[in-house]
């Protein structure tokens, strides 16, 4: 599963949701007009069809709630959209009909605006399949005129007497529909070009945030290194001496090789700030990927895992890979350090660390019973500098993606509140 939703899947969507809200309540004020414009024609007796405006406005408003609903709970809006444009093009094919067919004002503007609509708020495509639903349903609908099958509307002042000049009637179908669909190309390419420069402004905005963050990462990290790896240094030393004076197969000597891959881990973490452009360096060599879990494991103190159930599903078939074993040690320690955390405060608390085989491909999984990830959040979750937790600094995952990649592989996570997360490392068998 791949985190990292697209800014079109997600910011666009939720901006389109937004455009339509505002275009189904620009339907509401219009066909609330033509409904008041509508009753007064019918009760002064000057339109003797505005009783069925009446009952397409009611039916349209009813529609229009439904819209609004599915809009509102952010379901099936494509759907929506065209469905609506298809609604309205068969409404407004009736309207042309009683207000005069071919002759009547209303024709043009009525469909060019569907056009612009669906160019505009959807895309060329859309643009252009409304106005060939258009071009077909208002074509049938002139030809039953002219052909006498569907009687035209007698309407004062609009003179029948064109259909009677079939040339003519032809001549101007066909302008119309050139004209149609050279609006929606138009107005659907100006529109996909704007939606392409407004995708490529945000992408660079967040190229510069991201540009911003790792500068100051380096700066903090340029000031942290002289205070905190000479000290490192100087005790490293110190557990180099004692190593080297205290006897062998003592206990101490075990917590100090502990203390020092500690300290050597940190020095790394430091490196990785400094150098958080380049790839990690890697030491490779032949590791075993089991051995890997189970030093990392061993490292961590026992607090991590209290009132953990901690179970190792670790395959015993898994061939050796070609990678710097303290890294993957890394990576390891931060999966199940989170994994410990994210389980504060839940009952039932299951930690599971699996090795096994796909393909080509080793994986490591790393399961938990905890609180979850937030799906807004899960999009962001190696990014640096981003955190959930009060606490650190939200490098952890960033590093731990970086030391993945760098050893070819991949790293993905699934989560769902109030159930857990899995965090999936994949590297490749070389």
């Amino acid at each position: 599963m791949n985190t990292r939703e697209t800014i079109e899947t997600i910011e666009e969507r939720e901006e389109f949701a937004r455009k339509m809200e505002w275009l189904i309540i620009a339907r509401f004020v219009l066909y609330g007009l033509a409904t008041i414009i509508a009753v007064i024609k019918m009760l002064t007796g000057v339109d003797p069809f505005s009783l069925f405006f009446v009952y397409i406005s009611v039916s349209i408003f009813i529609l229009n709630f439904i819209y609004l609903f599915l809009i509102r709970k952010r379901l099936y809006l494509y759907f929506v959209a065209y469905i609506s444009l298809g609604i309205d093009i068969l409404f407004i094919t009736i309207a042309v009909h009683f207000q005069g067919g071919l002759a009547a004002t209303i024709f043009p503007i009525n469909y060019l605006v569907l056009i612009l609509v669906a160019s505009i708020f959807i895309s060329t495509r859309a643009g252009i399949i409304i106005t060939t639903l258009s071009s077909i349903t208002v074509t049938a609908l002139i030809t039953l005129e002219c052909l006498n099958i569907l009687p035209p509307v007698h309407v004062k002042g609009i003179t029948m007497a064109i259909y009677q000049e079939k040339g003519y009637v032809i001549a101007v179908m066909l302008a119309r529909i050139i004209f149609f669909y050279a609006a929606a190309i138009v107005s659907g390419y100006l529109s996909d070009r704007i939606k392409m420069q407004t995708r490529q402004i945000r992408e660079k905005e967040a190229q510069l945030i991201y540009a911003e963050r790792m500068t100051v990462a380096t700066r903090i990290a340029e000031e942290s290194a002289h205070e905190i790896k000479n000290p490192l240094a100087v005790i490293k030393a110190g557990l180099y001496y004692l190593k080297h004076i205290l006897p062998e197969n003592n206990e101490a000597q075990q917590i100090i090789l502990k203390m020092d891959d500690a300290g050597q881990r940190a020095v790394n973490y430091f490196d990785d700030l400094l150098h958080f452009f380049r790839p990690p360096r890697l030491e490779r060599s032949s590791v075993n990927i089991n051995e890997v879990i189970k030093k990392a494991l061993a490292e961590l103190p026992d607090e991590v895992f209290a009132n953990i159930e901690v179970q190792q599903e670790l395959s015993s078939r898994l061939p050796d890979i070609l990678a710097d074993s303290e890294r993957l040690e890394q990576v390891v320690i931060n999966l199940v350090k989170n994994a410990a955390e994210a389980m504060a405060g839940v009952s039932g608390k299951w930690l599971v660390i699996r090795s096994e085989q796909e393909g080509e491909f080793i994986k490591i999984i790393v399961s938990d019973t905890g609180k979850g990830i937030p799906e807004e959040s899960l999009k962001h979750i190696f990014d640096p500098f981003f955190t959930t937790k009060g606490k650190g600094t939200g490098l952890g995952l960033s590093i731990c993606q970086r030391i993945v990649e760098a050893h070819d592989g991949s790293i993905e996570v699934a989560s769902k509140m109030g159930e857990g997360t899995t965090f999936v490392v994949r590297l490749p068998i070389q």
